[in-house]
């Protein structure tokens, strides 16, 4: 069954985030039990694609069209932008004992995630009409989606436009775990890859050791644009024509997850941008560090 944002989680939502985040999250203390974030470091030896079940998930002005409930374990996530903007997907489990609603009255300015909300990852942004696929680990439980990026036209975030879904996640098939040939880590200052790797098909093993939730786009910059044709744009306020050309990354994950992407690089220069939500404003914006760079050749 696809749907759209659902009458009832619009409604939520707009009781507990647009009159300015004002209702306290339905709070308990949390379970000791409850799900913790994988430890699991991802491989990164010879590729081998992912023996997963494919979800696509069209990404609109601004709704998602989506499967409910889908089969968990390893999972790969297809991002359709059907959009004119720019949309990902946030994939936030949920513990045991917490409900949706719970996660959309816990969400604003000024409000970090709560410690019963884990972020998963999930598919950045594409270009508008483009798509980009990430892979993931979900075991069964209730989870959450959702768009933090601001609108280019006025700003306000896709979420508080009403851009975010439940999701229910079943028990799936057994299905191997993925392995990579290119290494990404997250740290809490800087996302570490390899300065080169060769033209073709790759397959990231991407793993988080940063303390707060955080993630990165990938680039392809632009015939003769640079590093500091970047950081210029970031301090510019991302407006104007932006140095590069978005295809891929994935949005924040937790301490200790993983996620994997499969990638065609041509010959040229890339950017891992880093990403992370920013509590005061709750949106996902670029962060003031440098990339790192990946030439392919």
């Amino acid at each position: 069954m696809r749907h759209r944002t659902s009458a009832l989680a619009r409604s939520v939502f707009e009781v507990s985030a647009l009159c300015s985040f004002g209702i306290a999250a339905a709070a308990s203390p949390r379970d000791a039990s409850a799900q913790q974030p994988p430890t699991r470091r991802p491989a990164a030896s010879r590729p081998a694609p992912p023996s997963t079940g494919v979800i696509t998930i069209t990404a609109n002005d601004h709704f998602y069209e989506a499967p409910n409930p889908i089969p968990g374990g390893v999972v790969t996530f297809r991002l359709v932008n059907k959009g004119k903007d720019f949309h990902h997907i946030w994939i936030v489990k949920i513990d045991e004992g917490y409900a949706f609603s719970d996660f959309m009255r816990s969400l604003g300015p000024g409000r970090p995630l709560p410690e019963w909300a884990t972020g998963l990852g999930g598919p950045e942004s594409p270009e508008p009409g483009q798509e980009s696929r990430l892979t993931v680990e979900l075991p069964p439980g209730r989870y959450a989606l959702a768009c933090l990026l601001p609108s280019r036209e006025s700003g306000t975030t896709h979420l508080a436009k009403g851009m975010f879904l439940p999701l229910t996640v079943t028990k799936g098939a057994a299905r191997r775990a993925p392995t990579g040939d290119i290494a990404v880590r997250i740290t809490g200052r800087e996302i570490v890859a390899p300065a080169t790797v060769t033209p073709g098909t790759h397959l990231l093993a991407v793993y988080s050791e940063a303390p707060q939730p955080r993630g990165f786009r990938l680039a392809r910059l632009q015939e003769g644009k640079t590093a500091a044709d970047i950081a210029a744009w970031i301090e510019g306020g991302s407006s104007g024509t932006a140095p590069f050309e978005l295809v891929g990354g994935t949005t924040p994950l937790a301490q200790g997850a993983a996620v994997w992407m499969p990638l065609t690089f041509t010959a040229g220069n890339y950017a891992l941008l880093p990403m992370a939500l920013d509590v005061a404003s709750g949106e996902l914006r670029y962060q003031r560090t440098a990339p790192a760079l990946v030439s392919v050749r």
